[in-house]
């Protein structure tokens, strides 16, 4: 293969792959076509569905009728190549509704590349408009690729406006687009908007492409010059897997001895690995076994799962073989993992043929690949199966994947499957937080359907036992949505229960802001119990903000409860001065003496369940 090709296939064809949707230009496929075909009537080889009159739309509503991607794009673009300036602004402004964000990005990216060859700086400008979660960086970069060939001059005078991070797109898609102009007019265009580094890595990339066919060379002289720049990794890799194809594996050690960058160095390795992977596993494997920098052993459990997509039983054996534990489990679970995901039927069916201590990680990772597929199918095979933690395990897998799929359906099995009635608490109690996310009511119904165990434990009012499961659901639900949280928090049940949410929550509103309704929600409380809730309350205002919780010092009901408040105050503001000394010694003018003595003594223990809100 020439230089030249190796050169398109190493750069330019995943580089195009990474575009915008709707970014190629039809008429270089038309070209492209004519050429490679000689005289041939490029109209003769179009297909029958492509000159149909389906390709002329009148809007974008008629758009989305063409099931085809390949059509749907094509008239798109004669869609909008018929549309004048106001027309196509009006186009991208109504694109904004679209609720995908790939289907939005990609009819924008169209829209806008139409836009910035009528107007654009009125594409600029509609653009920057736009939120920064919908693309909008992106899509500067589409703006200027047309601009820089439209009027250099006033792209670059424009980029100068931007900030730092349209500036940096803006100019990354001038560099782009211009690599036909000398080195120097880019580099200069770079130091003009700010950074210099983005036309040297162009620069760099484009003498890559132009030595690739000696990959040594291309190595040694310039991919080194890139390894700072996290986005040139894949570039890197690239030279690194042609240079080791052409001479061998044992170019690796020269690779990693010539990168600095760590980051750089473990990105390139694992690639390199994974290419060898391929055609020769065992040499992989044995040589990732001699990385010395491999944090988490990620690169041996990358090369182990590749190999046991081949050979399975051959990845195991040698993973089984590795001296380190720690790296030696880390195999084995890679190996076993992959596996299970890609046999999981014929895993389970052999898995007294593995090894003891992998039968756990093989049956919940085959009993997740069959829930992705057919939730019922997996509940079934756990049901059947012997107590015990690889049980446990595959239930607690099942039950979360099929939650996500139909939290009902799960819920039913759950409840109602006589299989798995010795793990319904432990299945209810994770699924009850999936429940939360989804449907809160269902929730709450649910955590309240179910008895209350009685502290056996000596863990106090405040342990596991003696909890209702709603206090797990109003937790939740406090840091998602709060106003659900004080909404339910009536349903909760009398006695522990109740006081630990109450405590808890109050403290939650009071951090957000909400002081009148925690101290709404304590009133809810029995009066015996409210004391405790009452201290958490005046742990977290005078934690949160203290000025305002001196202030209102007069709004505690008791001394205990000013007592404490104060306490959090005055020690607080050790560490961060929001009082003045006079006002710290006013707050300490409401400590008892019990809790002065603590402050005084720097009691360690009765300070950290005081921030607790105990």
């Amino acid at each position: 293969m020439c230089s030249g090709a190796i050169a398109y296939w190493f750069f330019i064809a995943p580089e195009r792959s990474n575009q915008p949707a709707g970014v190629g230009s039809t008429t270089s496929l038309a070209e492209s076509a004519s050429e490679t075909h000689g005289h041939q009537d490029p109209s003769s080889r179009v297909s029958s569905s492509f000159k149909s009159d389906q390709t002329n739309v009148r809007n974008l509503d008629e758009l989305e009728e063409i099931q085809s991607p390949f059509e749907q794009d094509i008239a798109l673009r004669i869609f909008l190549a018929s549309q004048d300036e106001l027309q196509v602004g009006e186009l991208f402004a109504k694109s904004q509704e679209i609720f995908s964000d790939a289907d939005r990005m990609d009819l924008q990216s169209a829209i806008v590349q139409r836009l910035a060859q009528l107007n654009p700086n009125l594409a600029l400008t509609q653009i920057l408009e736009m939120s920064p979660q919908h693309g909008s960086t992106q899509l500067v970069g589409i703006v200027f690729q047309e601009w820089a060939h439209s009027n250099l001059d006033a792209a670059v005078s424009r980029a100068r406006t931007l900030d730092e991070h349209a500036r940096e797109s803006a100019l990354g898609a001038i560099v782009r687009e211009r690599m036909d102009l000398s080195e120097d007019t880019v580099r200069e265009i770079a130091r003009d908007l700010g950074n210099e580094q983005i036309a040297i890595s162009a620069i760099t990339q484009r003498k890559i492409q132009q030595t690739i066919g000696d990959p040594r060379r291309a190595w040694t002289e310039l991919a080194t010059q890139l390894q700072n720049d996290a986005s040139h990794r894949w570039t890197i890799a690239r030279v690194a897997i042609a240079w080791i194809d052409k001479s061998g594996l044992e170019v690796l050690d020269q690779v990693q001895q010539s990168l600095s960058n760590t980051e750089t160095r473990q990105s390139v390795v694992r690639n390199v690995l994974l290419h060898v992977a391929q055609s020769d596993p065992s040499s992989a494997f044995n040589y990732a076994l001699t990385i010395k920098n491999d944090p988490y052993h990620s690169i041996i459990q990358s090369i182990a799962s590749s190999w046991a997509r081949s050979n399975p039983r051959a990845a195991l054996t040698a993973a089984s073989e590795i001296d380190g534990v720690s790296v030696r489990k880390t195999a084995e679970e890679a190996v076993v993992t992959t596996w299970a995901h890609g046999e999981p039927r014929g895993v389970l069916q052999g898995i007294a043929a593995l090894p003891k201590h992998l039968e756990e990680t093989a049956t919940r990772e085959a009993l997740t690949a069959i829930a992705r597929e057919s939730p019922q199918e997996a509940a079934q095979l756990v049901a059947a199966m012997e107590s015990g933690p690889m049980k446990s395990s595959g239930a607690t897998s099942v039950a979360s994947i099929w939650s996500r799929q139909d939290h009902e359906a799960a819920l039913d099995w759950i409840m109602n499957e006589p299989g798995i009635q010795e793990l319904r608490n432990e299945l209810l109690n994770s699924l009850i937080y999936r429940l939360v996310e989804v449907n809160p009511e269902l929730a709450m119904t649910t955590a309240l359907a179910q008895p209350i165990e009685e502290s056996e434990d000596g863990m106090g009012m405040f342990g596991l036992k003696g909890m209702g499961m709603e206090s797990n659901v109003i937790m939740t639900l406090a840091f998602s949505n709060l106003d659900k949280a004080v909404e339910l928090f009536p349903q909760v049940r009398e006695g522990p229960t109740r006081i630990y949410t109450s405590h808890i929550l109050s403290g939650i509103l009071v951090s957000e802001g909400e002081v009148d309704r925690a101290f709404a929600m304590v009133e809810q409380v029995p009066e015996s119990d409210r004391q405790r809730c009452y201290f958490a309350l005046a742990t977290a205002w005078a934690s949160t903000d203290p000025k305002e919780m001196f202030n209102s010092m007069n709004r505690l009901p008791s001394k205990e409860v000013k007592s404490r408040a104060a306490m959090v105050l005055v020690h607080t503001n050790r560490f961060k001065k929001s009082l003045t000394d006079e006002q710290v010694e006013e707050a300490r003018g409401f400590l008892t003496k019990e809790d002065a003595a603590t402050l005084e003594e720097q009691d360690a223990q009765a300070l950290q369940a005081i921030f607790m809100g105990f």
